[in-house]
This record gives C-alpha cells, structure tokens and sequence, in this order.
C-alpha cells in the first residue's frame, strides 16, 4: 500500500535550500581534494629535485602534464557545480516571487514567507541595509574558479623550465 504525500511550499523551499547547500558542500570538498592533491604533487615533483633521483624525467615531464590536466578537470567540475547552484538559486527566487505574487497567505505564513526571502542569497543585507549578497556570493566564487588556473599556470612553468625537455 503505497500513500501519496502533497509536496507542500514549505518542502519545497526547504529542498531547494538543500540543493543550494549541496552544491555548495560539494565544492567545499572538491577545493579540498584538490589542493591536497596538489601538495602531495608538488612535494613529489621537488623532492625528484634531488641529486640521485630515480625517474627524472617522468617527474619532470610527465607529472606536470598530469597535474595540469588534473586542474582542468576539477575546474570543470567546480564550475558544472557553480552552475547548478545557480540554477537552483533561479528557481528558489522564482518559486518565492510566485508564492508571493499568487497566493493569499494566512499572516504566519506570509512572517515565515517574509523571513525565508530575507535570507536568501540574492537579498542579504550588510549592517546598514545595502544589499550585498550577490556580490558576496560572488567573491566566495573567486578562490574555487581561480585556484585550479594558477596552480595549472605553475606546473607549465615547472614543465616549461624542466632540465632535458628539447626546448
């Protein structure tokens, strides 16, 4: 016996919140990986520095290749993650602008209503009221997009400077 369940507006701003905060997590732990995944590169790539290393030119050559192609994957997938947070942040501003526009709310619904729209990202105020949250959510953009690209620049300058590469 199976029961049918309404998806009520309540449920549904809940999930999109819920996806929004996914997203977000899985860009958190994407950034994570990948910076430690660096630092265990980079740690190899300097220690094969090292007067007697065996595989120089593996470390050298090949492991910069692979750490950049490493950089564009994960910038990939951070932005494909970016972008579906923007999607879900469209439709939660549409699906709040609807309710709003469409429906009569009892007054602890409109109160409840009224308090979710506020802390929506695109309405976040700073102390005097000026309106900030697109361009926060913007700058906390910054460090996932743009990490992947410099640390893919310093492995072509490691590959680029790299002693035995025919130049």
């Amino acid at each position: 016996m199976t029961t049918s369940q309404s998806l009520t507006l309540a449920h549904a701003l809940r999930s999109l919140r819920e996806d929004i905060q996914a997203e977000h997590a899985l860009i958190t732990s994407r950034v994570t990986w990948y910076v430690t995944s660096q630092a265990f590169l980079l740690t190899a790539y300097a220690t094969s520095w090292n007067a007697g290393f065996v595989w120089p030119s593996f470390f050298h050559q090949v492991l910069p290749i692979a750490a950049i192609v490493l950089s564009f994957l994960i910038l990939a997938s951070i932005y494909a993650a970016t972008w579906a947070q923007d999607v879900y942040l469209r439709e939660q501003a549409a699906l709040v602008s609807r309710i709003k526009a469409e429906l009569v709310l009892e007054r602890p619904e409109q109160v409840a209503l009224d308090a979710y729209a506020r802390t929506m990202v695109a309405n976040r105020t700073s102390a005097d009221g000026q309106v900030i949250g697109t361009r926060i959510h913007a700058l906390v953009r910054v460090t996932p997009l743009v990490l992947p690209i410099g640390f893919a620049a310093l492995w072509l300058y490691a590959y680029h400077f790299a002693p035995g590469l025919a130049q």
